[in-house]
């Protein structure tokens, strides 16, 4: 399966996983500014429920100095907030009235495999799992001097 296209700075971060030179790293950095998206408001969607709106701005001050979110992820993140719920809603169900109905299995159980994941995915793809986390920061530059190498080494 072909990789999924990421940013410079992800690029730069994950240790150039796809060997791109300098000239195509700095011509997608120069890119990727002019479509800079703005952090300012991150705030929840209305249409969230209240538990959804508490994850959500739990995930995003957590996340707040890493500027890995920004307003252009407020849809998937409240997705994966909405979705969370419902896990945890078919969870409460599945407790209080078995995992079987009548001699047959209860429909919270498929629910639930569903949900997880898709959550799983969603978590991935917004940063959420330590997996993801430690594959963005395997090569992260750190503010340490770089003795002489440039950013985008070929």
């Amino acid at each position: 399966m072909a990789r999924q296209v990421m940013n410079s700075k992800l690029q730069m971060m994950l240790g150039n996983p796809n060997n791109k030179t300098k000239k195509e790293l700095h011509r997608r950095q120069k890119n990727e500014q002019k479509l800079a998206v703005s952090a300012e408001n991150m705030e929840p969607p209305a249409w969230l429920s209240p538990g959804a709106k508490t994850e959500f701005k739990r995930i995003v001050g957590l996340f707040e100095k890493t500027e890995v979110f920004n307003e252009a992820d407020i849809s998937e993140l409240a997705v994966y907030c909405d979705l969370l719920m419902e896990y945890k809603s078919a969870n409460m169900r599945l407790k209080k009235h078995g995992r079987d109905n009548d001699g047959k299995p209860n429909p919270d159980i498929r629910l639930k495999m569903q949900l997880s994941q898709r959550l799983d995915a969603l978590a991935r793809n917004l940063g959420l799992t330590p997996t993801a986390r430690a594959s963005m920061a395997i090569n992260m530059k750190g503010d340490e001097t770089n003795d002489g190498e440039d950013d985008f080494d070929d």
